[in-house]
């Protein structure tokens, strides 16, 4: 990539075997029987056939010995790099490139999602990332500069499950009005007892930590500011600030060594879930709305309730510029969802905590208007943002 400050690593398919940081090629077919053929078979010699196979077996010939850049917009070991760590081994079985995964972390995933979206005027279809929905939400509402894209205008090709998220109080004497179930926190606030929350600067957990608090009307104080999960756990461990909402993976473990209590998941948790005897009985985003009904007392509230709810159902989108062929399109589609049902990779998905699963790019763009759109009638939520 030949950007300071990233980093990369490769995975080829040779033989049948993935490779680490090796440099192999597949040689293509022939563009002209490629142009003419109904069916083919990816480079794993799955057959491809259908209505769009044309298109298809056109993209997979372009993409045999290619080197395809897939973008983490996080640092190494965080969530959307090792989702792309497992993902790119099975698009380069399917597509018989070389996946090269590099990390570009700044800006609370925004610096990535623009690169992506600005190799648009240069070969575009040879770059694609993971595009994180919530900072382009809140850029959007809040007239933040940082995002430099239209999102809607940008190729999702796909999108997994929503991420895994619980939002939690650590265990501590300064928390101890907060740390014993959702139903006694909402009981316990006041507005002269705010809950002290930890938030990123910008960020899917920290819009839904936001719409959780405008939803039930929690009187909340917010510390704000930290760049990433990393940085507002380790806040959060030393004492900052008393709730967080961040991946399940992360909270599990501090639920597991008796540091903290669960207050509500975003979605429910796969039985055959790494972590999910973490968080039963935790509800769910749509099972509090319902058991703490009193607490959404108005209009404003009411209409927050289904913007939280789509929030915690927001695909991590896989995605591509718009001047990306559509033969190339295609042939990403056909990759990403074999990738997403093998089972392999979903059994990946469950051992770091993640739901596996698999919506088409359509759904995702659907999806990510109803959120934005639904999201500008509570702008007001969102003002701790950058505070």
């Amino acid at each position: 990539m030949g950007r300071i400050g990233s980093t990369v690593s490769r995975w080829t398919l040779a033989g049948g075997a993935l490779l680490v940081a090796a440099a192999f090629s597949v040689a293509p077919v022939a563009s002209a029987s490629v142009n003419s053929v109904k069916t083919c078979k990816s480079a794993n010699g799955y057959k491809v056939s259908g209505p769009n196979a044309k298109q298809i077996c056109s993209g997979l010939s372009f993409y045999r010995g290619k080197v395809l850049t897939f973008v983490a917009p996080d640092k190494p070991g965080g969530g959307f790099d090792q989702n792309a760590r497992i993902y790119a081994p099975y698009l380069a079985q399917y597509l018989g490139a070389t996946v090269v995964v590099s990390n570009i972390p700044a800006g609370n995933t925004v610096a990535g999602m623009n690169y992506v979206a600005g190799t648009n005027t240069s070969n575009p279809g040879l770059t694609v990332g993971w595009m994180n929905v919530g900072p382009i939400v809140e850029d959007k509402l809040l007239s933040i500069t940082g995002v430099t894209f239209n999102a809607a205008s940008e190729v999702m090709l796909g999108g997994t499950a929503p991420d895994l998220s619980a939002t939690a109080a650590i265990v501590s004497s300064a928390c101890s009005a907060w740390d014993n179930g959702f139903g006694a926190l909402l009981r316990a606030n006041s507005a002269s007892n705010p809950v002290i929350e930890l938030i990123q600067t910008t960020g899917s957990t920290t819009f839904n930590m936001l719409m959780i608090d405008g939803v039930f009307g929690i009187h909340y104080r917010a510390i704000a500011g930290y760049a990433s999960s990393a940085d507002l756990v380790t806040g959060w461990n030393r004492g900052d600030g008393c709730v967080i909402t961040d991946p399940v993976s992360v909270i599990s473990k501090f639920i597991a060594a008796g540091k903290a209590k669960a207050l509500l998941v975003n979605v429910p948790l796969q039985k055959n879930n790494e972590y999910y005897s973490s968080f039963v009985g935790v509800p769910t985003y749509l099972q509090a709305e319902k058991q703490f009904k009193s607490y959404i007392a108005n209009k404003t509230q009411r209409a927050a309730a289904p913007v939280l709810n789509l929030a915690g159902n927001t695909e991590r989108v896989f995605f591509a510029p718009p001047r990306t062929p559509k033969n190339l399109q295609a042939a990403l589609v056909a990759a990403f969802k074999w990738a997403s049902y093998n089972p392999n990779l979903m059994a990946q998905f469950r051992s770091i905590g993640q739901a596996d699963g698999y919506v088409t790019g359509y759904t995702a763009k659907k999806d990510y208007n109803n959120y934005l759109n639904s999201a500008r009638r509570v702008t007001e939520y969102l003002s701790a943002i950058g505070g």
